[in-house]
């Protein structure tokens, strides 16, 4: 029986059960017994009635009983005959079937022609468990059985998948499903085309472009690749997400290439070399290493995400996921590398030294501000003890040595700068205390 394929890919496991495996069979040794059957009856039938004339017609029992077991023994040999005869079509067919797909050795043709004609009919306990269907396990990447017949003639089969893995199914010459970690069953038109490991594999990468100044680079890489589509919400606690149309464009890729199913990896690492190489060739030496050149350096974080967000559009039409993507090493020419150690030694001396120049200059700022505030306070201090005081009971020297000293400090220019927005209050206010007539710096006579 041929079951279409279900357009839901999450359907394709369960597409054909065991269970429906067992009821074809019986249809399918029907097809073949009945008629059989149905045969033999006419002949059976004659030779009975004959054998029932004869004894009708017997002198003695003695000649009646063995004229029923001639009788007997003519039924028996018609059914020994035919199954004989069903016998030898199933040798001929079998061996036919050997040599038309040259199957390896180890396989019981017979028996398998046996299988794919009968079946399995349902039998009741105890002997539905003695009597299954054949098994094909799928573990470490390997068929067990190596080379089983499920390969090249197809099913009837149960198929036992480990984690990891996959198998493609072909029906006719075409795609049928995928089918993955589990239990599922091959029908009789369907046949192993593939075993797939779908994954994780990591994969160590090196390499080799040039940056736009013709300096050659080589990046040594790891990625982790595997057959599938980014985690959802949902799939947080699964460690591969399994994605059956994924795993079909990665085997039909594969196939296309002249590979073998589990080779895309090389597909993989090919276009994650390729769009590497092709970043590096665009830059500058400078912009892949020198933050003050480029933000998104070679090796910062914000350039690796982008860098695998890239790579990551890229394969999703080989049906393959970069989980995760590290640059390890890079490595320059001797020359180029010493040369680009001293200019960045250069660099980061000269940062220095004008990080230095900018730490002296706010200390000196910041002295000379603190030098300047604390002057303030004491003129504005003088200001206003000079308020309460007499100027006709204060000395005349002593009016002379503020006025000097008022003098001097209104040179500075951090103390004008400092009084620029009280000056002429604060010296109009000692001018009238100490009755002395002040002429600033700059000012006529």
């Amino acid at each position: 029986m041929s079951i279409p394929r279900p357009i839901d890919t999450k359907d394709w496991q369960k597409q054909y059960p065991e269970k429906q495996a067992h009821l074809d069979s019986l249809t399918r040794a029907g097809r073949l017994l009945i008629p059989i059957l149905i045969g033999m009856v006419p002949p059976i039938l004659f030779l009975i009635m004959y054998v029932g004339h004869l004894l009708e017609n017997s002198p003695t029992t003695e000649i009646a009983l063995g004229r029923g077991v001639q009788g007997a023994a003519l039924v028996i040999a018609i059914i020994i005959f035919t199954v004989l005869f069903i016998n030898y079509i199933f040798k001929t067919a079998a061996g036919f079937l050997e040599k038309f797909h040259n199957l390896p050795a180890g396989n019981e043709s017979t028996a398998l022609v046996r299988l794919r004609v009968f079946g399995i009919p349902p039998f009741p306990p105890p002997l539905s468990s003695w009597i299954q269907f054949p098994e094909v396990k799928l573990k470490d990447g390997k068929l067990d059985p190596p080379d089983h017949w499920s390969t090249i003639v197809g099913g009837p089969a149960k198929l036992n998948i480990s984690a990891g893995h996959a198998l493609y199914l072909e029906r006719g010459g075409y795609f049928s499903r995928v089918v993955g970690q589990g239990f599922a069953f091959l029908e009789w038109n369907e046949r192993i085309s593939a075993a797939v490991n779908v994954g994780p594999r990591n994969e160590t990468l090196f390499v080799t472009a040039w940056t736009k100044e013709g300096i050659k680079v080589i990046v040594k890489a790891k990625g982790e690749f595997f057959l599938g589509h980014a985690r959802s919400e949902d799939e947080e606690n699964v460690l591969i997400p399994y994605d059956p149309e994924s795993i079909r464009k990665a085997v039909e890729h594969t196939f296309k290439s002249g590979k073998e199913a589990n080779e895309w990896l090389k597909s993989a690492t090919g276009q994650t070399q390729g769009i590497l190489g092709a970043y590096i060739s665009n830059h500058f030496l400078d912009d892949l290493f020198l933050k003050d050149n480029n933000d998104f350096t070679l090796l910062s974080n914000a350039n690796i995400r982008e860098l695998l967000n890239t790579i990551n559009a890229r394969l999703q039409d080989y049906g393959v996921y970069l989980s995760n993507f590290q640059i390890t090493e890079v490595f320059l020419p001797d020359k180029v590398k010493q040369q680009r150690l001293k200019i960045w030694e250069t660099t980061h001396k000269n940062i220095a030294v004008v990080s230095t120049g900018e730490i002296k200059a706010h200390e000196i700022r910041m002295r000379e501000k603190a030098r300047a505030e604390m002057q303030r306070d004491l003129i504005f201090t003088l200001t206003n003890g000079l308020d309460r005081i007499d100027s006709n009971n204060f000395p005349e020297p002593l009016l002379l040595s503020i006025s000097a000293l008022l003098d001097q400090n209104m040179k500075d220019p951090m103390v004008r700068a400092n009084l620029a927005k009280e000056s002429l209050e604060t010296l109009e206010k000692m001018q009238e205390a100490i009755k002395f007539p002040l002429q600033l710096p700059g000012e006529d006579a």
